[in-house]
């Protein structure tokens, strides 16, 4: 299995910042220490997907939840995994079908061509939108701009995840509909710039610690992140997400279309 290596910059610290991110704005110098910190987080605990890619996720994910040294060290050593019942992984993989093929009606309608993959290395040169499913919703992109829409069918949110979005491509547009909540919301993610150097400073200077730490103790217990829902509430779900899609179904392709076509006319 090969690894990704670190990059010449895995030298850099945290000294190197500037005291303030928004003096800067240098987003590409801290993307790429961001990144070697990811990557020397993976050669420490040893995750890798098994085609070497770093899990980048997991690393993000655990870092930016806690202050605590050894509370990261533990979920970073143990792979703990997060258990959702089916019936919500079901309305989730519900919501992104119907999502789509209602995208694709209406773009077709309007006389673009339109393309739908799981694969994003697709060249989309061939169509005037293409329609990327993955794992947490759905994005589209045309030959200026990338929405990406992040479907929530539950009652939480992280915004580690949401800023993992926008990490890779700070320009992307992010709607994020949240089914049960009735609500859609968009982010532009030139605004969001700002922010997400500042989350990418915190991240770096943690990681920092905790890759410098060699004693590593606390009281803190483990905490089990699993929750079951009993039948009462799984029935109060589906119910609740039967009549909420169909609600919020209007507003969220509306949103869409007219963030693709403002950058297009």
């Amino acid at each position: 299995m090969k690894n990704e290596q670190l990059s010449d910059n895995s030298q850099n610290t945290s000294e190197d910042f500037p005291r303030s991110a928004a003096e800067t704005g240098d987003y590409e110098k801290i993307r790429m220490l961001f990144e070697d910190v990811c990557l020397e987080i993976a050669k420490r605990y040893n995750l890798y997907y098994k085609d070497g890619r770093p899990r980048r996720a997991k690393i993000i994910e655990v870092i930016a939840r806690t202050v605590c040294i050894t509370c990261m060290n533990r979920d970073l050593e143990k792979d703990v995994s997060s258990r959702v019942d089916y019936l919500y992984k079901e309305c989730h993989q519900q919501a992104c079908n119907i999502l789509v093929e209602e995208l694709y009606h209406r773009f077709s309608s309007m006389g673009l061509t339109v393309a739908i993959s799981t694969e994003k290395a697709i060249q989309y040169g061939k169509a005037d939108v293409l329609i990327l499913l993955n794992g947490h919703g759905v994005s589209l992109l045309n030959d200026r701009k990338e929405v990406a829409v992040e479907i929530k069918t539950g009652y939480s949110l992280s915004l580690t995840q949401l800023y993992r979005y926008m990490l890779e491509k700070p320009d992307r547009d992010l709607v994020l509909w949240r089914i049960r909540n009735r609500q859609v919301l968009t982010f532009e993610g030139t605004s969001l710039k700002p922010l997400l150097i500042q989350f990418m400073r915190m991240f770096i200077l943690r990681a920092n610690r905790l890759l410098k730490d060699t004693e590593i103790s606390c009281e803190h217990g483990f905490q089990n992140r699993n929750w079951s829902p009993n039948q009462q509430q799984l029935q109060e779900a589906f119910s609740d997400f039967a009549h909420s899609v169909i609600e919020t179904l209007p507003s969220v392709i509306e949103v869409v279309i007219k963030m693709l076509e403002r950058e297009t006319n």
